[in-house]
């Protein structure tokens, strides 16, 4: 095993480590006794503090060829009290255009974006072949819903990065009409990145480009 070899594998044992302690330590919170609270045990777990771990299982994984692909859904189970806000996630989504419920919810997608952000540094730091996990890992993040408020599955937003992908972009692209541009075309082009060959997904129209 050669020194670039011993380093890569240290690397990964010691990010291991690093998510163990993590994960023990939440353990050893929970099985710390706690004075009695008077409301009941809430039925969910908070993803807020998960995510960052919850990515850094992912990149591991794929550090070490476990999975090519991994999927990672953050929905209602992500309370934002932790965040400071005194409101559900769901309820948020239908801001009804109040000024207060609009800027809760900027603050707590804000939080997932830099979470993403630091994903990506992170598989950006890790050495796959000649280049970095980043460069051959296409990372979508995005939405089914286009607008929460009034529940449109039209001009959806959504970030594509690494795989090979120009990063700096913002395309606006048809949401009505005949030049509609569906999402599933998104979804061939990076089917064909990854070698499957296929000219269709879904509802697609062509390969987005």
């Amino acid at each position: 095993m050669n020194l670039e070899d011993r380093e890569k594998l240290d690397e990964y044992f010691t990010s291991i480590r690093d998510v163990e302690k993590r994960i023990e330590l939440r353990r050893r919170w929970a099985d710390h006794p706690k004075p009695n609270a008077p409301l009941d045990k809430p039925s969910n777990k908070n993803t807020v503090d998960d995510l960052p771990i919850l990515y850094e299982l992912i990149a591991l994984a794929l550090q070490t060829d476990s999975t090519r692909i991994a999927t990672l859904e953050i929905g209602g189970s992500f309370l934002p009290q932790n965040l400071g806000i005194d409101k559900s996630y769901h309820s948020l989504s239908h801001h009804g255009n109040k000024a207060d419920a609009i800027t809760d919810l900027i603050k707590l997608e804000t939080y997932q974006i830099e979470q993403y952000g630091k994903f990506l540094a992170r598989l950006q730091s890790i050495q796959d072949g000649e280049g970095t996990l980043l460069d051959s890992t296409s990372v979508l993040f995005g939405s089914g819903i286009g607008s929460g408020n009034s529940h449109t599955n039209s001009d959806l937003p959504v970030i594509v990065a690494g795989g090979g992908y120009k990063h700096g972009d913002f395309k606006k692209v048809e949401s009505k009409g005949l030049n509609k541009v569906r999402l599933c075309n998104l979804y061939v082009d990076l089917a064909q990145r990854m070698g499957i060959e296929t000219d269709s997904f879904g509802n697609s129209t062509g390969r987005f480009s």
